[in-house]
């Protein structure tokens, strides 16, 4: 692994990876709300998981439900967004979803607009 100083003169140097370990200091009264907190902030919603796709004056929309909140809150959010926002989440739905006609559309236009396969 490179690495590179911080600091002048930002030199690099070269290290051995294979022994580098996940730093952990225990008895820090580390709670769930605070291990959320961190993995999730207070900044965005995250989503749940994908539903229903649409294609809406030209642009297609997958149904979004979200963390925390009532399925009747989910929203229509455009396909591309969620592509640029949660990329895994996002392929993974597409091909669990391939035996949908309106998915393997959507898709197909979302590779010709990218100009590269899911």
């Amino acid at each position: 692994m490179e690495t590179q100083q911080l600091v002048q003169p930002y030199d690099l140097s070269l290290h051995h990876a294979g022994r580098l370990k996940m730093y952990c200091e225990g008895g820090r009264d580390v709670t769930e709300d605070l291990v959320d907190h961190i993995a999730f902030g207070n900044e965005e919603f995250h989503v749940a998981k994908l539903g229903d796709v649409r294609e809406e004056n030209g642009e297609y929309q997958a149904l979004v439900y979200w963390l925390g909140l009532d399925e009747d809150e989910a929203s229509w959010e455009p396909v591309r967004s969620l592509y640029e926002d949660i990329p895994i989440v996002f392929r993974r739905w597409v091909h669990q979803h391939e035996d949908k006609e309106q998915v393997n559309k959507m898709a197909a236009e979302l590779d010709k607009t990218l100009g590269r396969s899911l």
